[in-house]
């Protein structure tokens, strides 16, 4: 069965938790923290309409590439957007379709244990 709403909306909102302190004497202090107000998370759960949490990522990881190569033309520190994500989103397949979720799930009702 394909994710949920609820379920790609909190893999949407888990890219944008901070990252967590690094142990002491690491020395590097890993991202800034994806700027929460940038992306409509539920629009963004809403367009992404059968992508699995590894899809998300994926989509998340172009964005980054962008943005950053943005920056880097612009010589400005670019943020990501939801029309950013919504790009990448359009452009991107999910790995699962809609004919292999039903068949797993067929599987897991024929062959699960119950």
């Amino acid at each position: 069965m394909l994710p949920t709403s609820e379920t790609k909306l909190s893999s949407w909102d888990d890219l944008n938790c901070p990252p967590r302190r690094p142990p002491p004497g690491h020395p590097g202090r890993g991202p800034p923290p994806f700027p929460r107000r940038q992306a409509d998370t539920a629009l963004l759960a809403d367009a992404s309409e059968g992508f699995t949490p590894a899809d998300i990522k994926q989509a998340a990881r172009t964005v980054a590439q962008a943005v950053f190569e943005r920056t880097l033309d612009t010589g400005t520190r670019a943020q990501p957007t939801t029309e950013d994500f919504l790009r990448t989103i359009s452009r991107t397949r999910p790995t699962v379709t809609t004919e292999m979720a039903l068949e797993f799930a067929d599987h897991t009702n024929r062959y699960g244990r119950s």
